[in-house]
């Protein structure tokens, strides 16, 4: 602005007239990078782990860093989402990307580190302690209701868990069903009203009920 005398408020109003539209989107100012996936479900950034799906072990996928958050692909889609550590040396896991491989590999449910350090509320561990003293294959079938929080909301998991383990003798299956219902609760019932449904009127004659007459006539 130099060696000009007019208000800069001109000079902005003239200057607008050739800036380009902002991005769609605000552009990616983190390191970008390939990575391989290793055998315990993990990609490293900067020596910390961060959890992938399990089934994605031993493939290259791409991490995204920014200041805040860490992402992985595996081509646009989106794998995992985690806070990023500024410690060393730290695992920072998401306990649903190991959820397939412990209903193969039950018996490590009680040491399953992502479970341990979880967001799962406690409830969940004093229901697997329940069938573990209840069946022999307790952890297995605790597993199959870890796979229930895949596609519900882990809130409402618990709640269905809560139910079923007030019933007694309950299962994966027990807490589905319940799960089921509470979904289904809120569809609204299809109405009884013929008039509701005009393709179904006119398409038989009614029957003659006057056949039922015979049944008066005495059979000699």
């Amino acid at each position: 602005m130099a060696g000009r005398t007019d208000p800069i408020v001109l000079r902005l109003k003239w200057e607008r007239a050739f800036l380009l539209p902002l991005p769609a989107h605000a552009p990616d100012v983190g390191p970008i990078a390939e990575v391989l996936v290793h055998s315990t479900g993990r990609v490293r950034f900067q020596t910390n782990d961060y959890s992938v799906p399990i089934q994605y072990a031993y493939q290259h996928v791409t991490l995204k860093a920014s200041p805040f958050r860490v992402q992985v692909f595996a081509g646009e889609e989106l794998l995992a989402d985690h806070p990023r550590c500024y410690l060393r040396r730290q695992v920072v896991e998401n306990w649903r990307h190991y959820v397939p491989l412990l209903l193969h590999k039950s018996f490590a449910v009680p040491w399953a580190s992502a479970l341990r350090h979880g967001d799962l509320p406690p409830t969940f561990e004093a229901a697997r302690l329940e069938l573990v003293a209840q069946r022999s294959d307790g952890n297995r079938e605790f597993a199959r209701v870890l796979e229930l929080c895949l596609v519900h909301e882990v809130s409402a998991v618990e709640t269905a868990l809560a139910q079923a383990r007030s019933q007694g003798g309950w299962s994966a299956d027990t807490v589905r069903q319940l799960l089921n219902f509470a979904n289904s609760a809120d569809a609204p019932a299809a109405s009884l009203d013929p008039s509701q449904y005009p393709a179904y009127q006119g398409m038989t004659p009614p029957p003659d009920l006057s056949v039922y007459n015979r049944l008066l006539e005495v059979q000699l």
